[in-house]
């Protein structure tokens, strides 16, 4: 027989259980909130045209892009033909302000004149002499078959490119098509001149070499509405001496660039820019001669 205070303690107990139970058997679990969704990233995006190769783009002497091969910005890797990119980097390492100072380094290619390394004499295709004088920068032979065309930005041109306003060369060896009739046999010497950028900078160039030769450049680039409108401008005076006296070359330019981007014109997929360059200048010389006259008679 159990006491009675043991049953009403007993009885106590399975009450509070039941008072306890029954609520939590009418009640329904609240829903759980869904977690958050990670939030998107809002980076902005940044379009490159495919008919611009950004100079901002190469570190030291490598180039990953160039527009010879089809006219579009193109990965050297993926492009077809023979093609060698001179950056702004090796320019400056190699001291290298023009044709005749830069084709003797790369590859498959001569220049001739005074710091060259093509005199062709003996044979029937000799350096022609006057136009040493006229052009010198085009004295050049690629692959050992003709002159290159020299182009600036992929327009024929006959001025002499020099680095004072160059971001980079591109030398196509050899022909191509798909350059819409650009391109001797031996191909094309591309110099790739400098663009107005969307931030403040300059830079002076002083550099004094042998037998007296002296050359200043100068180049400033300035933003006139943040990521709409930017200027540059670049001087150059090269005063080239040689050792045969009183042989001299002077250089004198000067170019203007103009970028503008109106952010009324650009919405949406739409992206329009304007771009504008200006470049005038004198080159005055007697330059040395470096191919001794011709007899008929010792050969």
């Amino acid at each position: 027989m159990k006491s009675r205070p043991q049953i009403l303690s007993r009885l106590a107990g399975l009450t509070a259980i039941a008072a306890l139970h029954g609520p939590l058997l009418g009640q329904t679990a609240p829903a759980t909130p869904p977690a958050p969704a990670p939030a998107a990233s809002r980076e902005e995006t940044i379009v490159l045209s495919p008919f611009e190769v950004h100079a901002s783009e190469e570190e030291g002497y490598a180039a990953a892009t160039t527009l010879a091969g089809n006219r579009l910005s193109a990965d050297l890797r993926d492009v077809g033909s023979a093609i060698s990119v001179v950056t702004a980097q090796m320019l400056r390492d190699l001291a290298a302000t023009s044709n005749e100072s830069l084709l003797q380094y790369t590859t498959n290619t001569e220049v001739g004149n005074i710091y060259g390394n093509m005199a062709n004499a003996g044979s029937g295709n000799q350096l022609d002499e006057t136009s040493r004088f006229v052009a010198p920068n085009m004295n050049t032979r690629v692959r050992g078959l003709a002159a290159a065309d020299n182009t600036m930005d992929f327009f024929l041109t006959d001025i002499p490119w020099d680095s004072y306003n160059v971001d980079r060369v591109d030398m196509q060896r050899g022909p191509n098509a798909i350059l819409f009739g650009l391109g001797s046999p031996a191909g094309i010497i591309n110099a790739g001149t400098k663009q107005a950028g969307y931030r403040n900078r300059g830079s002076l160039e002083l550099r004094y070499s042998r037998f007296g030769s002296l050359r200043t450049a100068l180049d400033l680039n300035y933003v006139l509405r943040p990521q709409e409108l930017a200027v540059r401008l670049n001087l150059l005076r090269n005063d080239e001496k040689f050792q045969q006296d009183p042989a001299y070359q002077l250089d004198e330019r000067i170019v203007g660039a103009l970028r503008y981007e109106p952010k009324f014109l650009n919405r949406g997929s739409a992206h329009t820019t304007f771009r504008a360059g200006y470049e005038t200048g004198r080159i005055r010389s007697n330059r040395p001669r470096a191919v001794p006259p011709s007899d008929l008679l010792s050969p």
